[in-house]
């Protein structure tokens, strides 16, 4: 007896079957190449280890979790807590000779009372936070000196970025450029840490930025900053600024880059530009050079001016202005020694002069400085 045809609801049934297959395996596929994709657009932001579908990981959360690895949960915990006045950024190498500077500063200026560190289980009015990247030298991992350093002192912030090798003969503490690609990596650092330290949602009413060759006699900046607004603030030594912008000019005045200070509207202003932001998350190449010059990303500190008074201009901008009284080279153009009683914030120091200028400023004796407000200028002066 011959067999009766299959009946046509089998047929539908099976042919429903390897559609649903087909479409499951396309789109498989398609959110594989789309991650593959994402990773491009953020060549500096890892993929997690676990790419499965459980990973639900944003570039944003990739990026913090790589910027606090060396934090524990615990004293992140206890920065949130706390109530600071200012949190202090400072960009560093992975290298010995940066690592040298960055324990003179804890052995003698952050040894003021009023810094936050972890031996005073974070107490204090000011947080000071190291910012690093993985540094080629390392092949671009993080070093086992570094690792021990981060767990001594609970201080090192790790950025998800690489740094590069200068390519200019400047040396720690000296005037000039470290070359164009390390100088737009600085400016990326910059940026970085200011979007980070308002993403913490830390109590801090300013966030600032510093080098690692300085002295900073605290009592004395953290009742100066006591004196100022609360919001609008953009502190520093100015310094005229011409840069071209097509057929045009633009001058205006930026902070030098060694100490400055804004409130955190005017940081939270700062990050949100979108065109500065989106250049940051590209890697440096020698095409691409021209398009990050047009922000300055070539200088840092020129770069958040431009965006400030210039690209994104924020109006409610109150600009500090410091004077070399107090603002200063620890030896001027002539090569004179400049530090006096009034001396705040002191830059290019050799290593063996931190000590001696914590000898002479350790007592923590701190004036009331001569100011000089002009509202319709939106300027304050900190005068000699």
């Amino acid at each position: 007896m011959a067999r009766k045809a299959p009946r046509r609801s089998v047929i539908y049934g099976t042919l429903l079957l390897f559609l649903l297959v087909v479409v499951f395996i396309g789109h498989y596929y398609y959110a594989v190449d789309s991650v593959a994709k994402s990773s491009e657009s953020h060549p500096n932001i890892p993929l997690a280890k676990n790419t499965s579908s459980r990973n639900t990981d944003s570039p944003d959360a990739t990026m913090m979790k790589e910027s606090l690895r060396y934090i524990p949960h615990s004293t992140l915990q206890t920065w949130k807590e706390r109530d600071y006045l200012i949190v202090f950024g400072i960009p560093s190498v992975d290298i010995d000779e940066r690592r040298r500077r960055r324990d003179l500063q804890r052995t003698t200026c952050w040894q003021f009372p009023g810094v936050a560190r972890r031996p005073n289980n974070f107490t204090g009015a000011m947080l000071v936070l190291y910012v690093l990247a993985r540094h080629p030298s390392h092949g671009f991992n993080y070093s086992t000196a570094l690792e021990k350093e981060a767990d001594e002192w609970h201080d090192i912030i790790t950025l998800p970025m690489n740094d590069v090798l200068p390519s200019t003969n400047k040396t720690v503490a000296g005037k000039g450029h470290w070359g164009i690609a390390a100088e737009i990596t600085m400016s990326r650092k910059t940026f970085l840490w200011f979007d980070l330290s308002i993403r913490l949602s830390l109590n801090a009413s300013y966030i600032a930025k510093g080098d690692d060759d300085f002295f900073l006699r605290v009592p004395q900046f953290l009742s100066d900053l006591g004196l100022l607004p609360l919001k609008g603030i953009y502190w520093g030594v100015p310094i005229p600024a011409r840069v071209p912008k097509g057929n045009s000019e633009l001058r205006f005045r930026y902070a030098a880059g060694a100490c400055y200070t804004l409130s955190r509207d005017v940081a939270e202003h700062f990050v949100s530009y979108e065109p500065l932001k989106r250049l940051v998350h590209l890697p440096y190449s020698k095409e691409r050079e021209e398009e990050f010059v047009s922000l300055n990303m070539d200088a840092e500190d020129v770069m958040v001016a431009r965006v400030l008074f210039v690209e994104s201009r924020y109006t409610p901008l109150i600009y500090v202005n410091e004077l070399p009284c107090r603002f200063q080279n620890i030896y001027n153009g002539a090569g004179e020694f400049t530090v006096n009683p009034k001396s705040v914030f002191i830059h290019h120091l050799q290593e063996g002069e931190y000590a001696m200028l914590m000898d002479r400023f350790g007592n923590g004796t701190t004036y009331r400085p001569r100011v000089r407000i002009l509202p319709k200028r939106r300027v304050i002066k900190f005068l000699c």
